[in-house]
């Protein structure tokens, strides 16, 4: 008999404590409380216009789910649940047979499937759980107020300062029913590696039952067939195969790798297929002068990180698909992004999301998952990480994307440098997980991928907050200071930095019910989750303008502006010293709900003014105009020579020429070139710089644009089938021309560039392309509405 798998998901019932009592409800699995009363009607949906106030008794009820399953043929039957979230107690006809407290771990138990089986899983709510574990255990400080480390659950689901609170329970991902005779795979862990410039396949096999024999086939641009034994580990060597390359350094190869268990008559009886990448990782940490390197190594080629953080894709990531993962990984693929961080606090992404980063060639640094907190170390928490960890790497060996293995974000930071000490007074906080228990996991398992404790982290320092080695996080700009702080930096390898900003008008209106937003509004306030979030974008805002903006679509604007600009100079500074830092990894990409966050694309999927910044500051060639002499930094990523003539322009206040000059320029393939332009920065002016159809401006002193020229353009529109298609005639000097189409739109809407600076005699042309024709014609009609710069912002209206 082949082994059988069939997912258990229909027939569900959902029990929970509301507040009017004990109710019930259909239920969907996989699936969470939250989306089940979604579906009922009951709450709304905090990713769209639900309210964190509407379901925060959800966080303290508990709740049951209950199927029956119909009685099967005989032969060897057991359920595996692949992911309970998380004080879970599974009974079958009555019996308690599992309790779990771990929701990033899957679960087997043996069961009599020859009758039906009354299955019922029993939630305890997270919240007044984790508050008796923090009475009985005492105090492991994070910075939220929230007792998320006292079990294995996504640390994000207590809250962050970018997302909201849901303390959601239910069964997150599939419960299978197995059923087998002769044998089984249990596990199939398929491990690649260069070896001496040979390509190498590791497979490590664990199984059951009489049936012992394994053939193992790679398909592909070549192919090799084995065979082998259950419960065994093997190398081939694979002489002749292609080897699997990151984004910008060849193809990214990929193999398909068939284990089989054969019976006695050499049937098939069980199988598992992984695709691979052959690739050898490293970690250069070479010394230079004071400093030492920290860059990712594949097939011994230095990878330039140009990349981002990624937290979980909604509130309720059962919810997230192939399809939406293909969405975003395709948009990151289309602004040069060749690196994601998964963080910390959120979950081990589906193998989905790694296949999809194993096909376009994008690098994969995976946190374990701790985040921002001291963890306990007592024997259940120890354990649980073991069993955790194992099964993660086991999962995720197969992908050549995952490069780089992190044992948590900010937590050996949290440990020195924010007041930890007392509260824990003297117990362990979690360094044996980061220092013994995960590297030791990896070197068993898996020793082909780059391990660090956490990050930030020095390979220099026991302070991980040194910049002369290591990764660094940067958050003194958002804090207390204005992005040109970011040019005071020069770090090893940038992990973390970003700069928060509104997410698109359409989807935050939606999001509080209201036509406007108002900076001062209480409602809106919900939607910033930072500390002190909303007085932070109000001090960038008086760093930028003379003028206060409070709200309206001028707030809206220069708070989505300033973000902007704080992205393409951090991203752009970062790059601009190539030699010294091997990587910036932006904070962050994507939102799970309507916020006001450091995103730069929004949860309803709009690109912030941010995220045409990013793909600014991630081309391959690129100008910028640095530090505050304005020196013009020339980088070519390309392996071609860049020779083209530049061209510089320098505008008064207000927007009148004063200068113009052109050179002959020739920057050498992944070379740099910094020219000193040698400015007049006494007055607050512009300059604009462009080398081929590369262009770059920036005001000439970092000090509030008290003044500026009005906007003299013709802004015409024409509408073509979804796309309207916009040419802007200026005859004055327009600075960072931007469409909002947001602001009358009902879905989300591409615009083909921001932030345009237009020289005076100027004609540009830009194409929105919208989801509906009703939204099409709607941006036609409004067109000067929609068209913003600072000169309008600053100036008013267009003339």
């Amino acid at each position: 008999m082949r082994v059988q798998r069939h997912p258990v998901e229909s027939g569900f019932t959902l029990q929970i404590d509301t507040p009017v009592g004990r109710q019930s409800f259909p239920a969907t699995v996989p699936g969470s409380i939250h989306t089940d009363l979604i579906a009922a009607g009951l709450i709304g949906d905090i990713r769209t216009t639900g309210t964190e106030a509407e379901q925060e008794w959800i966080r303290s009820a508990d709740s049951s789910f209950r199927t029956t399953i119909l009685a099967q043929s005989a032969a060897s039957h057991e359920l595996n649940f692949l992911g309970l979230d998380t004080l879970a107690t599974v009974s079958i006809n009555g019996q308690q047979r599992l309790v779990t407290e771990n929701m990033h771990r899957a679960y087997s138990i043996a069961v009599d499937a020859t009758k039906d089986l009354d299955l019922q899983i029993e939630f305890r709510a997270p919240l007044p759980e984790a508050l008796k574990r923090q009475e009985k255990q005492g105090i492991y400080p994070n910075p939220y107020n929230m007792p998320y480390n006292y079990f294995r659950k996504m640390a994000c689901s207590f809250g962050w300062d970018w997302g909201p609170i849901t303390g959601t329970s239910g069964i997150w991902k599939p419960i299978i029913l197995t059923s087998w005779d002769e044998g089984i795979l249990d596990l199939v862990t398929v491990i690649t590696d260069v070896v001496d410039l040979i390509p190498t396949l590791k497979v490590i096999t664990q199984g059951r039952g009489s049936a012992t024999l394994l053939r193992i086939k790679v398909n592909g641009n070549h192919v090799a067939e084995f065979e082998s034994t259950v419960n065994s580990s093997n190398t081939y060597q694979l002489p002749g195969f292609d080897l699997w390359h990151p984004r910008g350094f060849g193809e990214p190869v990929l193999y398909t790798v068939h284990v089989e268990l054969l019976s006695d008559t050499g049937e098939v009886i069980d199988a598992t297929t992984k695709r691979v990448g052959f690739r050898s990782v490293t970690l250069d940490r070479s010394n230079f002068d004071d400093r030492q390197m920290f860059a990712i190594m594949v097939n011994g080629q230095r990878v330039w990180a140009k990349g981002v953080n990624w937290i979980p894709d909604d509130p309720f990531p059962h919810r997230v698909t192939r399809a939406d993962y293909e969405k975003k990984i395709e948009d990151l693929y289309s602004v040069e992004v060749n690196a994601i961080r998964v963080w910390g606090g959120g979950i081990y992404e589906s193998d989905d999301f790694y296949d999809l980063c194993d096909e376009k060639g994008i690098i994969v640094w995976q946190d374990f998952l701790f985040a921002c907190a001291a963890y306990p170390e007592n024997e259940i928490f120890v354990e649980e990480v073991k069993a955790e960890a194992t099964q993660a790497v086991n999962r995720l060996s197969n992908h050549p994307s995952l490069v780089l293995w992190c044992g948590g974000n900010e937590c050996i930071e949290g440990f020195q440098h924010w007041d930890w000490k007392e509260p824990l007074a003297g117990k362990a906080w979690g360094s044996k997980y980061y220092f013994d228990i995960l590297p030791t996991i990896l070197n068993e398992l898996d020793g082909t991928r780059a391990y660090i404790p956490g990050s930030p982290f020095s390979t220099l320092s026991e302070d991980v907050k040194d910049f002369a080695s290591g990764t660094n996080h940067i958050w003194d700009v958002w804090n207390e200071r204005g992005y040109q702080r970011y040019e005071e930096y020069s770090p090893s390898f940038a992990a973390e930095f970003g700069y928060n900003g509104p997410g698109s008008w359409r989807t935050l209106t939606k999001a509080i019910n209201e036509k406007d937003l108002d900076s001062k509004d209480p409602n809106l306030a919900t939607h910033q989750k930072a500390f002190d979030g909303m007085d932070k974008v109000a001090a960038g805002l008086k760093r930028e303008f003379a003028q206060e903006f409070v709200k309206g679509p001028e707030w809206y604007f220069a708070a989505q502006l300033v973000q902007a600009r704080a992205v393409e100079v951090g991203l752009k500074h970062f790059r601009s010293q190539y030699d010294t830092c091997s990587g910036s990894i932006l904070w962050q990409y994507n939102d799970m709900w309507p916020a006001i966050s450091w995103a730069v694309l929004d949860s309803s999927g709009s690109r912030k003014l941010s995220w045409y910044a990013m793909r600014e500051a991630y081309r391959p060639r690129l100008l910028h105009l640095s530090g505050e002499n304005r020196k013009l930094v020339i980088i070519n990523d390309t392996a071609e020579l860049w020779r083209d003539q530049l061209y510089v322009v320098v505008l008064d206040e207000m927007g009148a020429i004063v200068e113009t000059r052109n050179m002959a320029i020739a920057v050498d393939a992944k070379g740099q070139q910094v020219i000193n332009l040698g400015l007049s920065l006494e007055s607050n002016g512009y300059v604009v710089a462009q080398l081929g159809d590369i262009r770059t401006a920036r005001r000439m002193l970092d000090k509030p644009v008290a003044r500026i020229n009005p906007v003299d353009a013709q802004i015409t529109a024409a509408i073509e089938g979804l796309k309207v298609n916009v040419t802007v005639t200026a005859q004055s000097f327009i600075h960072e021309f931007s469409l909002l189409p947001e602001l009358v739109a009902q879905d989300a809407v591409v615009v083909s560039a921001q932030r345009l600076t237009i020289l005076p005699n100027e004609t540009v042309y830009l194409e929105i392309t919208a989801t509906h024709s009703a939204d099409a014609e709607i941006i036609h009609k409004s067109i000067e509405q929609i068209a913003w710069s600072l000169n309008s912002l600053v100036a008013g209206p267009t003339k």
